[in-house]
């Protein structure tokens, strides 16, 4: 018998498919959100980023002027299987947050579609 996974998770999250970028060392690389909570995101990448490396985010929300910049750790980084050409699953915990920028990320994850 399966059992059932465990909800590590400690804020919701919502869909979100849209462009970020991660800065490792100040090189901006384009990414594909498709997730986001208040701790963290998940995004596809071109390229592998090693777990625990600290990145930074520029993260405009759809509808918002503002773009917000945001650090965080990789916890995950998972090559897709038949992705031609390569891409990586990057999960990233976020370490620094502004208030206005969390206060942002909450109105638009209580707003959009729950994952």
């Amino acid at each position: 018998m399966e059992r059932p996974a465990i909800e590590r998770r400690r804020a919701p999250r919502a869909q979100a498919e849209f462009a970020i970028h991660l800065a490792e060392r100040g090189e901006k690389r384009p990414a594909a959100l498709q997730d986001l909570s208040t701790g963290g995101l998940r995004c596809h990448l071109g390229e592998a980023i090693r777990e625990m490396t600290l990145v930074e985010i520029g993260l405009q929300l759809p509808e918002q002027t503002d773009t917000h910049t945001v650090r965080g750790a990789v916890v995950r980084c998972a090559k897709l299987r038949g992705q031609n050409p390569p891409t990586y699953e990057i999960a990233i915990f976020f370490t620094e947050v502004s208030p206005a920028c969390r206060a942002a990320i909450a109105r638009y994850v209580a707003e959009s579609a729950p994952v």
